[in-house]
Parts: structure tokens; sequence; C-alpha cells
């Protein structure tokens, strides 16, 4: 018999069981009758298997177009396809999404990197790739959609965030690669980064410090300002301090590796502001809380709203808060504070110096880390608590800000 839409419609199942009606002309298709249903479908031979296709339900697809789809299937397996194969792994593939795949990934990173880094990493993948997770990881590998999503997060978040972004991109596509996930090379290759407008450089004048310092609203946020001001520690150095990390019996603060940039332990002396305003917040802080900053079990949140604030009552834009380590830096520079090797400790670089023989100190040759582990903890001590006189000079009102807040370089004596 040949399957057509005639002979089809007067097939009947001729009791209550199943039964399957062979088509002529095409080896291996058929329909399948049973008592509430009759599908189209294809079975074949591969190896000791015996593979069937279901093509499609006699009420939803036409007899022509399940003869055309069963010819196809057939001149598939003379070649030697398994076609119910190729499927359930087309269907495996498809369950094999961006979000799935991203959780093995981002456990594997966040054992291998230091909190800071991996925070990023986790960002870009979990947040501004939020749009793939839905989708099979070879659709959300194609580079089309990967340029157009880096576009809009460069459009949203500027072409920083974009350009690292996209390495984070490399590194889970390249993982997956690996893993047998995806197929091919790594998407990212050959999108161009974009472009930026170069190192930033932008040194806040005293006079702005000053109106910034002045519009802190008491609370977390005006807090974190003045002390990553005082101590030119980093954001997440500060924002996610806790209280065992705060020794007043040495008067320091006690950084581990895994806080810290460089992956090294360190100790930032607190000047005698910094001591102060470490003190109050620990008379007023919740006993059961172990962070500083922030409410709840987690850190303080909000920054971008709470620095628009900021912006907003001391009229002072363009500025970030990272901004306030190069304020520190080139002032100290500037005014003699500390020896250039010593603004770098303070800073917490790598103290990397030559000494010449008639005693010049030449910054930024790593010859001499061979034999001098100096951390200058002294020297940084007395920087810092310079430093923070001259900070809160200035927010007293008790030192008048420099003219000009500048990098330049002073005459050698």
């Amino acid at each position: 018999m040949k399957l057509t839409k005639d002979t089809v419609a007067k097939l009947k199942l001729p009791a209550d069981t199943e039964q399957i009606v062979w088509d002529d002309d095409i080896p291996g298709f058929g329909v399948r009758l049973r008592p509430h249903s009759a599908t189209y479908i294809f079975r074949y031979r591969h190896g000791a298997r015996q593979p069937r296709v279901t093509i499609g339900k006699v009420s939803a697809i036409t007899a022509q177009k399940a003869r055309a789809e069963a010819a196809k299937l057939y001149a598939q397996v003379r070649l030697g396809d398994d076609p119910a194969g190729d499927r359930a792994e087309a269907r495996v593939r498809a369950s094999e999404t961006f979000g799935l795949a991203l959780r093995p990934y981002l456990l594997r990173k966040q054992a291998e990197l230091r909190p800071g880094s991996f925070e990023g990493v986790d960002r870009h993948l979990s947040k501004h790739a939020a749009s793939l997770h839905r989708l099979e990881l070879a659709k959300a590998a194609e580079r089309r959609r990967v340029a157009a999503l880096l576009t809009e997060v460069a459009t949203a978040s500027g072409p920083v965030e974009a350009n690292s972004m996209k390495g984070s991109l490399s590194g889970f596509f390249v993982w997956a690669i690996g893993q047998g996930l995806l197929e091919g090379t790594d998407p990212t290759m050959g999108i161009a980064n974009f472009k930026t407008n170069g190192v930033r450089s932008h040194v806040p004048t005293d006079a702005e410090m000053v109106q910034i310092l002045r519009a802190r609203e008491p609370g977390d946020f005006g807090d974190i300002v003045l002390l990553l001001t005082l101590t030119l520690c980093r954001l997440s150095e500060i924002a996610n301090l806790s209280e065992p990390e705060i020794d007043f019996t040495a008067n320091l603060i006690r950084l581990p590796a895994v806080r810290t940039k460089s992956g090294v332990a360190r100790d930032v002396p607190m000047s005698a502001p910094v001591r102060q305003l470490l003190l109050t917040r620990r008379q007023q802080a919740d006993p059961a809380r172990v962070l500083v900053f922030g409410t709840g079990q987690g850190g303080f949140s909000g920054f971008s709203r709470a620095k628009r604030r900021l912006d907003e009552r001391a009229g002072v834009t363009g500025w970030r808060l990272h901004d306030l380590r190069r304020y520190g830096s080139t002032t100290m520079n500037n005014e003699g504070i500390a020896p250039p090797h010593i603004v770098e400790a303070c800073l917490g670089h790598a103290v990397l110096r030559y000494v010449t023989e008639q005693g010049q100190v030449l910054p930024g040759q790593s010859v001499e880390r061979r034999y001098n582990w100096a951390s200058y903890s002294e020297q940084v001590r007395v920087a810092l608590e310079l430093w923070g006189a001259r900070v809160m000079g200035l927010l007293s009102g008790k030192r008048q800000p420099a003219g000009v807040v500048a990098l330049r370089r002073r005459k050698e004596s």
C-alpha cells in the first residue's frame, strides 16, 4: 500500500490494540495506529539497533509532507547516518544552555581567583550576559550575538567594562571548548576592543576634595569615602572591611592576602582620624555583625546611587572613588610628604627601587627586590599620619587648599 491522503484516511484499527501499516515505496515509512491516535513514523536498522523516528501526527501533517520527510530520512540512512541518534544528540545539545554550563565554570573560577577578581567575572557572566543564559551554548557563542552584547555593555557601562567582559567571555568559551561542550573557536577572537581614553589621569583638586568631604552624609558611604581618602586603600579593601581585620592594639588594619590585589597580606597603619572613625563605628555597631559596613549579613551596596547623591550635594562631577588614591599619591609626592617608594608602599604597591652609589633613589627597578624585602612599615605609618593631618586640616578649614594639584616633577637638588 502506498500511504497517501486517501489511503491513510481509510485506515481503521481492527481492535483495541496497536498496528503499523507500512508503505510499499519507501522502506521503513509507515503509520502507527493506536485507539486514539495515528502517527507517521520511519524505522530503520543501524547496526544491531532498529531506531524509530516520529515524523508527526496524521492530523497535523499531510501525507505528502510525511512522505517527503521519510524519503529524506531514508536517504540519510543509506549514506550511513543515524537520524534518531542525531536528533537525540541535538536534544541533549539544546539542553546544554549557557546558564547551565556557567554554574560549574563559576565554581571553578571562585576557587582559583581572589574575591575581587571573581566578583568582576561573576558580574560580567551572571549579570551582563544574562540574555545568553537560556540559549543553547552553540547559539550563545555566535560571534554576531557576542559582538552585539559587548556593544550593549559598552553603551550602558562604558568601554572599559565591555573590554573587561570580553576577557571574561573568552575565558568561559575557551573552557567550554576544552570540556567538549562547544565546537569551534573562541567567538571573541577577532572582535576588536572598544576604544578608551587611555590610562585615567584625573586628579581632584584640594578645593574639590573639600567640597566632596564636606558634602558627605552621615552613614556608611560617607565614612567609606573618608577612609578611602585617609588610608589610600582600594575600594574593596575598605568596603568589605571586617572587625577581625581591625587591630586597635597594634593600631593597624590587617588585610589578609585574599583581600589585596597583589595577593600579599599587608598592614595599613591607622592615622589618628582613621582610628577615631573606626572606634566610633565599633561603639555603635551591631555586635552580631562581622563586616564594618552594610546591613544584615552582606556588605555595603548601592554605591552608584550614593555617589550620585554625593555629587549633587558637593557640586563636583567627573571623579571616581579610585581617583582618591591618585589624589593622595600625587599630593604626597608633590609636597614631599614622603619619598616616592614610601608613597607606593602606602598605596599597597610592590616597593621596587634601586639606590645608586651616590644615594639617589630610582623607582621602578626590580633588581633590589631580590635582596630588599623591607615593608617600610614605620615610614608608611609616619607618612599616613602626616597625610591624615593634612586631609583633616583641609576639612576643618585650618589649612587652605593648594592652588593647583598637578602632576609635575620637582627639580633635582
